[in-house]
């Protein structure tokens, strides 16, 4: 009997020590489980700060190239423009009998090569460094990691067409237009006049809208920029979504004062 009774109080204290053991294994799991959590947590609102700061730094990136992208379509228009008037006069026999002054009009057409310049120190740092994967909202990743291809293709197609008003263009007008002529229509610099005479050679304004190869010209840059306008706008409709993506997540910004915020490191 006496031998029972111990090997019962043994057992007894053998289940109330597993209890013990289970109980303390189990605290301490809850505990680094807590821990996992919280730290998960604190590095989670560190990713979106950073979400935050490169988005917002983003928007105020795409907020000049909105500027550049503007400035640009609106010289690529008006030499478009400017091509349509020629082309109502060219042809053989034809004669110059627009409102518009041929010289102020040649000007444009020979410094027509407009090249849209991308702001794109932020886009990079995102794309090169790996911070695209810190996006959470997929629209607005989606559309961010297209921009970079978009962007080439358009400084491309200005290239291209570039080369071919340096190399083709030009040439062909200097001996058929007197280049002189036109630097009195518009002031290409802030400390200096461009104005340089008249020429003293003599050139019709006939002979040059008589001639084929100009209309052929005139064709050629009009499909070219058509097609680079084409591009720009549909850069400027992507880049105005990106930033209404980006408001309508940050509603709280003030976005008028957002350049001055990230240059005092409110959002750093």
């Amino acid at each position: 009997m006496k031998f029972l009774r111990l090997f019962r109080s043994q057992s007894t204290n053998t289940k109330d020590y597993v209890k013990y053991a289970v109980g303390e294994v189990f605290l301490v799991v809850i505990g680094i489980l807590i821990a996992l959590s919280v730290n998960n947590a604190n590095e989670e609102r560190k990713l979106r700060k950073e979400e935050k700061k490169i988005l917002l730094s983003l928007h105020s990136e795409i907020s000049n190239n909105l500027n550049s992208l503007e400035t640009a379509l609106l010289e690529k228009k008006i030499i478009i423009d400017i091509n349509n008037e020629f082309l109502k006069y060219t042809g053989p026999e034809s004669e110059w009998k627009s409102e518009s002054k041929l010289d102020s009009l040649m000007y444009y057409f020979s410094v027509s090569g407009w090249n849209y310049v991308a702001d794109n120190g932020v886009l990079n740092e995102i794309i090169n460094s790996g911070k695209l994967s810190i996006i959470d909202d997929v629209k607005i990743k989606n559309l961010v990691s297209s921009l970079p291809q978009q962007i080439s293709q358009i400084v491309e197609e200005d290239r291209v067409y570039r080369d071919d008003l340096h190399q083709y263009f030009l040439p062909f007008i200097s001996k058929n237009y007197k280049l002189r002529n036109f630097t009195e229509y518009r002031e290409l610099y802030k400390f200096s006049k461009s104005d340089l005479g008249k020429s003293k050679f003599k050139l019709f304004d006939n002979n040059l809208i008589n001639n084929l190869e100009f209309e052929n010209i005139l064709t050629i840059q009009s499909i070219w920029i058509k097609f680079s306008i084409e591009m720009c706008e549909n850069l400027q409709i992507k880049f105005s979504r990106i930033q209404e993506l980006i408001e309508s997540k940050y509603d709280d910004v003030d976005y008028d004062r957002l350049n001055q915020d990230l240059e005092e490191g409110f959002w750093g």
